[in-house]
């Protein structure tokens, strides 16, 4: 093919790539520009703890402290880890202060965890694809749920570049410092327990006790810092109940809704419109709510017993192989990225966990632009609007709610767009996973 306007073919990649960057800055200083201006998220009301009070008097006494203190009193309502890793932000003397520095550190963070991600889908490639890097960029800093992250100052952002971390330690085969990260990720929330499934799966008896040994060191250093009886983590029981209160224990994690309280005890919470919730669970029972005759309840357990099973039968037939370097890879990195999905997004999820769809989206992406395959076009367009959904359409909520005289945010979260986009992801990677599981035995016989 003839060059454009008589520049080199081999130049076009390159302005094709620094276009893509330019896409991803502008979205970061879109995202940067409004969190100068707003900082109060579910990190606002769940911080500082109590250790302020005796640490810092006069950060505790911050008048623009003061609604988050009002809300929990100094409990710790998430784990040790991001109080441990957030400690030193307690000798500032303002919260505004504290989310200034946090929004310049966390927009580092993210670059470590493209850096991070890119290193992961490039371990053992040869070709260093400027364009295809220059793309995950874009659609990285263009996802809605990592910029809303960023924007909330959410520890999620640091989560995330654990959870690729981990990913990549256990691809370079390093068990044990994948086992002790994702163990310092599960001490922030339960969910990554789900990822200690895969080690105990494939027997990785290192990384099993790398995990218990930093969880026991974590814990120990929580105790001596805080006081382990300060963290609503030491109600383990209530605090789990009351997550899976919605499959048939009727245990509650917040106050029953008065409008959910006369629907059946799966959805007994689900009312309409409410914030930010965008779990399966949640926008199953939104579409019950439409359609009577559909049962939430029924739905959620054929889908994770079809994950389960799915998920199972792939990880043994590839235990049970002697595996490529190649094909070892990728079957971590499915495993990883259903496990993900399952544990972040199953049960209970607010948007802005979704930051960790990243990780399989990005794996997705570069798996269909570098791999021969067969519907590769018709699969770059399934990815391209799973994107699309999961990013909310990528078109401003004010804008859409104008547009569509409603709340166009209760519509995409409650009228299942949001749901269509995370089971179209979790089908690709199922997809792509038992894809793989067929052809590992055609891949060893090869070697």
């Amino acid at each position: 093919m003839a060059p454009v306007s008589g520049q080199p073919a081999a130049e076009r990649p390159s302005a094709i790539a620094v276009g893509l960057y330019l896409v991803g800055v502008a979205f970061i200083a879109r995202a940067l520009y409004r969190g100068v201006t707003f900082f109060q998220g579910d990190f606002y009301f769940t911080w500082p703890g109590e250790y302020a009070s005796r640490v810092n008097r006069a950060l505790w006494s911050s008048p623009d402290l003061k609604p988050a203190i009002d809300f929990n009193h100094g409990a710790y309502l998430y784990g040790p880890s991001q109080y441990l890793t957030l400690y030193p932000l307690v000798y500032f003397d303002s919260y505004r202060t504290v989310a200034l520095v946090l929004l310049a550190a966390y927009l580092l963070v993210l670059l470590a965890t493209w850096y991070t991600l890119w290193k992961l889908v490039m371990f053992g490639e040869a070709d260093r694809r400027p364009v295809l890097k220059a793309g995950v960029f874009a659609a990285m800093f263009a996802f809605l749920p990592l910029t809303q992250a960023l924007i909330q100052r959410e520890f999620e952002v640091v989560a995330f570049l654990l959870l690729v971390g981990a990913c990549l330690l256990q691809v370079r085969g390093r068990d044990a410092a994948g086992g002790a990260t994702v163990a310092f990720l599960t001490w922030f929330k339960y969910w990554p327990l789900v990822i200690l499934g895969g080690f105990v799966l494939h027997r990785r008896r290192r990384g099993i006790l790398a995990f218990v040994m930093a969880s026991a060191a974590i814990l120990l250093v929580a105790q001596l810092v805080f006081g382990l009886q300060h963290f609503v983590i030491g109600k383990t029981l209530g605090t789990v109940g009351g997550l899976v209160r919605p499959l048939g224990s009727g245990e509650i994690l917040f106050p029953v809704i008065p409008q959910g309280a006369a629907k059946s005890d799966f959805c007994r919470q689900w009312v309409w419109g409410r914030g930010t919730q965008a779990d399966i669970r949640w926008a199953l029972c939104g579409l019950e709510y439409r359609v009577p005759a559909f049962s939430a309840k029924a739905a959620f357990f054929a889908l994770v017993t079809a994950t389960a099973v799915l998920f199972l039968w792939g990880a043994y037939r590839l235990e049970s192989a002697s595996l490529t370097a190649a094909v070892s890879k990728w079957a971590t990195i499915w495993e990883f990225s259903i496990l993900t999905i399952v544990g972040s997004a199953f049960v209970h999820a607010h948007y802005y966990y979704f930051i960790v769809f990243l990780l399989p989206l990005t794996a997705l992406l570069f798996w269909y632009g570098t791999d021969a395959q067969s519907w590769r076009k018709t699969k770059l367009v399934v990815w391209t609007i799973t994107y699309v959904l999961l990013n909310a359409f990528m078109i401003p909520t004010s804008w859409l709610s104008d547009l569509l005289k409603t709340d166009s945010w209760a519509l995409y979260l409650d009228g299942g767009w949001c749901l269509l986009g995370t089971l179209m992801l979790l089908a690709l990677v199922l997809w792509e996973f038992m894809r793989l599981t067929v052809r590992a035995p055609r891949a060893v016989a090869a070697v």
